[in-house]
């Protein structure tokens, strides 16, 4: 009976993944860019309290992304280079020859194109479906994983299938949160914006 009860929990669980994965690519189809307003909460137990920073967040297609915060630090991801800069300092990394970095961009590319199928050899996919959103959690296999994360957990807007919310969770209980809102879609984007020194 449980074997049975699992199977059809699998079951069940897939057919809402291909469900999901079928509208996130009807509605996004015709998204070439994104521009919106993103809070950032990164619990920590190196602080006391939850530190939140507020900004603003381009994404151009294929995978190019800039998450720009309001004091002026930022995190760039382009095709093949990946850059993040904190108060003076600033660090440039090359995505392929970070395992976690590559991960990272697959997963922002599904978010928008969703092909989570692609990822399945890595990560065990929960769907759930409310009113308002899809809720995607993503759960490495067992096995040697390339950062802390263990987790991640996905909110999608079930009306236009946008990204709401972006956690990313360590086995430590510390997680880091994007929250996006006010979001504008198909409006001119300038590629400078993702140019990355090397």
């Amino acid at each position: 009976m449980f074997w049975v009860q699992t199977f059809f929990v699998c079951a069940q669980n897939k057919d809402l993944l291909q469900q999901f994965e079928e509208e996130i690519k009807i509605k996004n189809k015709e998204v070439i860019t994104i521009e919106c307003s993103f809070t950032q909460t990164q619990q920590s137990s190196v602080f006391l309290d939850l530190v939140k920073k507020n900004g603003t967040f381009y994404f151009k297609q294929p995978g190019s992304m800039l998450l720009q915060f309001e004091e002026g630090d930022y995190i760039k991801m382009n095709d093949s280079w990946f850059e993040i800069k904190n108060a003076n300092n600033s660090n440039v990394t090359k995505i392929a020859s970070n395992p976690m970095l590559k991960n990272l961009r697959t997963i922002l590319s599904a978010c928008v194109v969703g092909d989570f199928m692609a990822m399945a050899k890595e990560f065990e996919n929960n769907i759930e479906r409310t009113a308002e959103e899809w809720v995607v959690t993503m759960s490495y296999k067992g096995g040697k994983r390339v950062s802390k994360i263990y987790r991640i957990v996905l909110h999608f807007d079930s009306r236009d299938m946008s990204l709401n919310l972006l956690k990313l969770e360590e086995t430590s209980g510390d997680y880091i949160m994007y929250e996006f809102y006010q979001k504008k879609f198909n409006g001119t984007v300038d590629d400078n914006l993702f140019y990355i020194a090397k």
